[in-house]
């Protein structure tokens, strides 16, 4: 397994410095960093100085990366490709190109990207409000789950082309820089791809290009709520993945933790992760330091006990 990264979403928000940002992931020990999606220009001189000095592997970068801008308030969702609106389709396409570009410039081996919303909206909301309430899985919480699931299919087929038309020429780009694109689970039901519509999203681009990105987080959250069993996604999806997030999770919705402060059997879900794949700490802005070094200590802790 690749030596663990550290996301730079953890520190990007209080830095101006590029390479003092990746200057303390690398004192903290981790011997490569994904770029997030909350790198601002500002920071790009002094990434690429860091990267031109070898002070840290970059290996990979999370769609939108820098942020465009356009955007005044960094988000991965800023613009998506699921959008009715063309003009912003256009904006999401021409902002991965960029990704993809400077991906390719810092050897990077991957991009990670979220594909869009398909609705039915605000069926989360409902769920984890009936969760708190302790009706979970209840007649209510399975009935607002069940239609859910039907209104999907009518959303998948007018979306998933909308989407598509906006992948495929990335799909051709990533391929000519010889650059992986990952496709992430999402954390909630409106986010797409739904577990079930994974396969066939996946099964559309060649291996050697797109492949699956499993969030420990996103899938337990969803675990959490009923949709689909963690262990058995992501034994699915093996075959497919190019990388991982990691942090813990605490049902039903409380993630980006640091390890040891959740819910996750992470020794047991760790045997199922192919050898090369990406691996990637991911942890809120809020995570103490010293917790970050212990995550990074107990994931070593984990893989060892593979060997």
């Amino acid at each position: 397994m690749l030596p663990l990264a550290l996301s730079t979403c953890w520190n990007s928000y209080r830095h101006q410095d590029g390479y003092e940002m990746l200057k303390e992931i690398r004192q903290l020990g981790f011997p490569a960093v994904e770029l997030g999606h909350a790198i601002r220009f500002s920071l790009w001189p002094g990434i690429v100085k860091a990267w031109e000095e070898n002070l840290i592997k970059i290996g990979s970068l999370h769609n939108f990366c820098p942020v465009p801008t356009s955007v005044f308030r960094p988000h991965p969702n800023c613009f998506e490709f699921s959008d009715y609106r063309p003009a912003i389709r256009t904006a999401a396409r021409k902002a991965s190109e960029e990704t993809i570009r400077q991906a390719a410039k810092l050897g990077a081996k991957a991009v990670v990207f979220h594909l869009g919303s398909a609705g039915p909206f605000g069926v989360t909301d409902k769920l984890e409000a009936l969760y708190f309430k302790g009706d979970f899985l209840g007649r209510r919480y399975s009935q607002i789950k069940v239609k859910a699931v039907q209104q999907r299919k009518k959303h998948f087929e007018v979306l998933w082309p909308r989407i598509k038309e906006c992948l495929d020429p990335l799909v051709a780009m990533a391929g000519e820089h010889k650059v992986r694109l990952g496709f992430e689970i999402r954390e909630i039901f409106e986010e797409f791809p739904h577990e079930e519509e994974f396969p066939g999203v996946l099964d559309t681009y060649p291996s050697e290009v797109v492949g699956y990105w499993h969030d420990f987080g996103h899938s337990a959250r969803k675990e959490f709520m009923g949709w689909h069993s963690h262990f058995e996604t992501l034994k699915l999806r093996a075959p497919r993945l190019i990388g991982c997030h990691i942090h813990d999770c605490r049902r039903p919705q409380d993630d980006h933790l640091a390890l040891g402060h959740g819910e996750i059997d992470f020794p047991a879900l760790l045997p199922l992760v192919p050898e090369p794949a990406i691996t990637v700490l991911e942890l809120s802005p809020g995570i103490p330091e010293e917790q970050v070094i212990a995550s990074r200590h107990l994931w070593n802790s984990y893989a060892a006990a593979l060997v």
